[in-house]
């Protein structure tokens, strides 16, 4: 059926609502606000659709819930709120299941650890509770959700207020005045002139029962005569009479019994033109209780036998305080069987009453005992999510950290081993500096030997000669230290790109990738330059090369 219902309204959009445009941008903008007024905003967004036409609102719903979802979690339990809300109230069926996705949203706003969305979603789903007849739940989570309004200082405006009347009139009813009182109290110091004058009148005349229950009568005078001039005020003529009424019995207790029979004559003129049976009840019994305080048993008793034989069992509550006045005056007036006959019709019903109270009590405490159970899990299932999320961060922030000290220890490696590179390059250059400068004092050596004329110069210049030759083994061990520092990978992917390479070829290689010429490779090794080409002949070979410029380039490559 709840189909039917979502379809039919489509069908009414699509053929009359194709023109209007809803303001669903500026609703979402509203739902946005995270600001300590963000309750009144969000409550705004659901007043102003309640005040379109009914297949607007929910298309309305179903476009927030659409535009809410493509923000953070708690934009998308927004939308989702407002549409279970509008549901619940617009759909004539489901509602439990759209009570059911409010509690979800409020549950998830309590893992979010979310105070505003708790206390908003929390009263919306007592609302809910309550049209749903679950009032002693409902009152569960309206108390909670207020205390959290009066936490966040979110208290001041006209849904809150309203809220605190509500729960006061749902205390009063399940019998428990003074905490009625307080609520009630409270939602009036709260209300605004938003809140709707009947608000005000039901307030009014609840606080003076609620005081009228605890025997406190001039509080309860006090609140009932506001309630009669409000009601002059706002021309209401009804609730006057309600007001006029609701006096009377606290005008008995309190011994104003001049005040008492004005409003007693009144109520009796009332009766004859009100639909109201009990109204009758009331005056005669009223009239009874006035003859009683003026000791007058004789007037008294007539008018409570006219009370009770009027009340057929239709006012238990009523019909019971007659029997206690009534045994009373018989056990005053010395016939005692007559009023041990009243009395124990009372005693019946006041057992009646009792077990009635204790099973109310007992479903009471149940039902508190359920919601604080459920509570508490949620409470503790949020403490053991907020630990995980906890062990989770610290996690990460020590792998941070050990890998910021990893990196910091490599970084430290790095520079340390391209400084040592730069150093052993440097040191490198120099060493090929020094065999240039040795190549050119060796060509400078022979230059002189040749144009020298005696034996005993030439044996001199070769003598110097022999001692600029350089890499011995111990010279080699030198200069390959260095340039494996400089290069430090060259010798092995030379020996893997050419496997069975020689020591002779290896030493050539790096003479090469030095950038070394003909010459200085001949001169460095002691050799002669037949040697050298020689030796680049088995290397071109190697390399599978005919190109002493494509040789260098391979090897410079490496």
């Amino acid at each position: 059926m709840r189909g039917i219902y979502l379809l039919i309204f489509f069908i009414l959009n699509s053929f009359f609502l194709m023109g209007q445009t809803l303001p669903v941008s500026d609703w979402v903008k509203r739902l946005e606000d995270n600001s300590k007024s963000q309750v009144i905003r969000h409550y705004s967004v659901y007043y102003d659709i309640t005040k379109i036409d009914s297949a607007s609102r929910i298309r309305a719903a179903i476009s927030i819930e659409k535009a809410c979802s493509k923000g953070n979690k708690r934009l998308r339990l927004l939308g989702r709120s407002v549409k279970a809300k509008l549901f619940f109230y617009y759909l004539k069926e489901g509602d439990s299941l759209y009570a059911s996705q409010m509690k979800a949203c409020l549950n998830e706003a309590v893992e979010m650890e979310d105070p505003y969305l708790q206390a908003e979603f929390g009263r919306w789903y007592a609302e809910m509770l309550n049209s749903m007849n679950q009032t002693e739940l409902a009152v569960q989570y309206a108390t909670t959700s207020l205390q959290l309004h009066h936490y966040l200082g979110l208290e001041n405006f006209a849904a809150v207020s309203i809220f605190y009347m509500w729960l006061g009139e749902a205390l009063l009813v399940a019998g428990y005045p003074g905490d009625a009182i307080d609520y009630l109290r409270t939602g009036l110091r709260l209300a605004d002139t938003l809140v709707k004058p009947f608000r005000f009148m039901y307030t009014y005349n609840n606080l003076g029962l609620a005081y009228r229950k605890l025997e406190k009568h001039d509080s309860a005078l006090f609140y009932f005569e506001k309630l009669r001039k409000y009601c002059m005020e706002i021309k209401k003529p009804a609730w006057q009479e309600i007001a006029y009424k609701n006096r009377l019995p606290s005008f008995v207790a309190l011994g104003m019994l001049d005040s008492a029979k004005i409003v007693d004559a009144r109520l009796f003129e009332i009766a004859k033109h009100s639909k109201e049976p009990d109204d009758s009840l009331i005056a005669y019994e009223m009239m009874g209780k006035i003859a009683m305080k003026e000791k007058d048993f004789q007037k008294a008793i007539p008018a409570l036998l006219k009370s009770a034989a009027l009340n057929k069992g239709r006012n238990k509550e009523l019909l019971n305080r007659v029997y206690e006045s009534l045994a009373a005056c018989y056990e005053t007036i010395g016939q005692p069987a007559k009023a041990y006959s009243y009395s124990k019709w009372e005693r019946i019903y006041n057992d009646s009453v009792s077990r009635t109270r204790e099973l109310s009590n007992n479903r009471y405490i149940f039902i508190k005992a359920a919601y604080e159970k459920e509570q508490l899990a949620l409470k503790s299932m949020t403490e053991e999510k907020r630990e995980a999320i906890n062990k989770r961060n610290t996690g990460i922030a020590l792998l941070v950290f050990m890998a910021a000290l990893a990196a910091g220890w490599l970084n430290r490696r790095r520079k340390k081993a391209e400084k040592h590179q730069q150093l052993a390059a440097k040191e490198l250059e120099r060493f090929k500096e020094e065999v240039i400068k040795k190549n050119s004092r060796i060509e400078e050596l022979q230059t002189s030997i040749e144009q020298q004329q005696h034996q005993q110069q030439d044996a001199q210049t070769i003598e110097e000669l022999s001692h600029q030759m350089i890499l011995t083994e111990t010279d080699w061990q030198h200069f390959k230290s260095l340039f494996e520092k400089t290069h430090p990978a060259f010798f092995k992917m030379l020996r893997d790109k050419a496997p069975g390479i020689t020591e002779a070829e290896q030493r050539m290689a790096a003479l090469i990738k030095i950038r070394l010429n003909t010459k200085q490779i001949a001169a460095m090794q002691g050799i002669g330059v037949d040697s050298v080409h020689k030796t680049r002949q088995r290397l071109r070979q190697r390399f599978g090369t005919t190109s002493t410029n494509e040789l260098e380039t391979i090897i410079a490559a490496i």
